[in-house]
């Protein structure tokens, strides 16, 4: 049976119908369906991309609307992920979450059918600064350490890293080359596991970013021996900078969120904003502090001449090391 609509009925239609075109996450006004968006992630869980990717995940739904899945893909050096966003729907629901490692070396060095302008940064979550670490019973303890111990005994020390090339790889790389020195590499799934082979004494030393090991290190379960940049972390306060130890190695890099560059303009800009705006909430500055991410998000626009710089960049890097002409 149908009834006719009062005068109050429709007045009340009315405010709820203002009331939602105004609420955050609201199907309507978003050009997103209701299907999951998927953060792809080209490393295994645990690292420093999968705790931070998941701040996000946990508060971005109720300003975006849909629900935000963490995929972790860390085969074929992490092109498994990077070609699987790439071959997706361009509808904005799945996006690559990396540091510049799968993405910009890996356009340089690796056979792909794809370029990098074949991507668009959304967001930059924050800057990342590679750090040497070890356990606390190792006989390597500092960096000075290290050098003494590589010198004596060269390629005898293990050294564990993800993404080959890349952002735990590249500063190895690059300081072996000042030095002389010559490590074991032993290249893992990601943070996660390079942290696993460490505690578990299966290797010497390993290469992460602070927020993977900052509760550890703080626990004195493991020891972190030296950071390649500029300045301190702010959550490693205590641990020395390889420029404070001698050595003029500085390599610091990024988080982003990619979508490809077929992907809407308005659906790069809503998923911007509301990113943005969800991370801006007590609730993500409260976990983003917790789990000690350092999250101090950037837009579209400075995400993309922040990619655009580190392209020209590492593509220099690589030529001077003779990995590419």
């Amino acid at each position: 049976m149908f009834h006719k609509m009062t005068n109050s009925n429709k007045v009340a239609v009315t405010v709820v119908a203002s009331m939602m075109a105004f609420a955050p996450g609201v199907a309507a006004a978003s050009p997103l369906s209701n299907d999951p968006i998927r953060l792809v992630i080209p490393f295994g869980p645990g690292g420093g991309s999968d705790i931070t990717a998941r701040v996000l995940s946990a508060t971005a739904p109720e300003f975006c609307g849909p629900r935000i899945d963490v995929v972790s893909m860390s085969g074929a050096a992490g092109l498994e992920a990077v070609n699987f966003v790439r071959n997706a729907e361009p509808n904005g629901h799945t996006l690559l979450v990396t540091d510049y490692g799968p993405i910009v070396t890996s356009g340089f060095v690796d056979d792909v059918d794809w370029s990098h302008d074949d991507w668009q940064p959304v967001m930059n979550f924050t800057e990342w600064l590679p750090t040497v670490y070890t356990r606390p019973d190792h006989p390597i303890q500092t960096i000075d350490d290290w050098v003494t111990a590589a010198t004596e005994e060269p390629a005898t020390i293990t050294f564990g890293h993800a993404s080959p090339l890349g952002l735990v790889h590249l500063p190895l790389i690059l300081f072996e080359s000042v030095t002389g020195l010559e490590n074991i590499h032993v290249p893992t799934s990601g943070g996660g596991e390079t942290r696993s082979l460490i505690m578990g004494g299966h290797i010497d030393l390993g290469m992460t970013l602070p927020p993977s090991i900052a509760s550890e290190v703080a626990a004195g379960e493991l020891t972190a021996l030296g950071i390649f940049s500029e300045e301190r972390s702010p959550v490693l306060p205590d641990t020395p900078t390889f420029r404070e130890a001698g050595y003029d190695v500085v390599l610091p890099a990024w988080l982003m969120i990619f979508a490809t560059s077929d992907v809407p303009s308005e659906t790069v800009e809503h998923l911007q904003d509301c990113f943005m705006e969800a991370l801006a909430s007590p609730t993500a500055v409260a976990m983003s502090d917790r789990v000690n991410a350092g999250i101090e998000p950037l837009n579209a626009a400075d995400s993309t001449r922040l990619y655009q710089n580190t392209v020209e960049n590492i593509g220099n890097i690589l030529r001077d090391i003779g990995e590419i002409d």
